[in-house]
């Protein structure tokens, strides 16, 4: 069972080729991988991973939206919509109304401003 805040289980090289590489070390030690091997059951299974290769690219890009579509869901659980209406009191960035003017000790905020418009939602 994968967490679900992994996007995929699978690593590049394995969706680009069909198969999990070597590690250096396993090719020049005796591993599990290197002293089991056998040459016409690999080109076989080889062969099976690449005709398989779609349906693992596929899972790992449902995986992905799956895990996107649950960090969206953390984020926007933690962040509160607020309809801004003409009258209502708003402070506005000081570094988005003077970019140079912005420092450690420089207030963050200006105003209170009043709203005479509302031009579209969320602004």
């Amino acid at each position: 069972m994968t967490s679900p805040w992994t996007s995929t289980c699978e690593t590049s090289f394995k969706l680009a080729y069909g198969t999990e590489a070597m590690l250096p070390i396993e090719v020049g030690s005796p591993s599990h991988r290197a002293i089991n091997f056998d040459k016409i059951a690999n080109e076989e299974g080889l062969r099976t991973n690449i005709e398989l290769i779609d349906e693992v690219r596929d899972q790992a890009i449902s995986r992905m939206k799956k895990y996107k579509e649950k960090i969206k869901e953390h984020f926007s659980k933690k962040s509160r919509v607020k309809k801004f209406q003409v009258k209502d009191l708003v402070l506005r960035d000081t570094e988005a109304s003077d970019p140079k003017n912005i420092g450690k000790l420089m207030p963050k905020w200006e105003g209170p401003y009043k709203l005479k418009e509302v031009l579209r939602p969320r602004t």
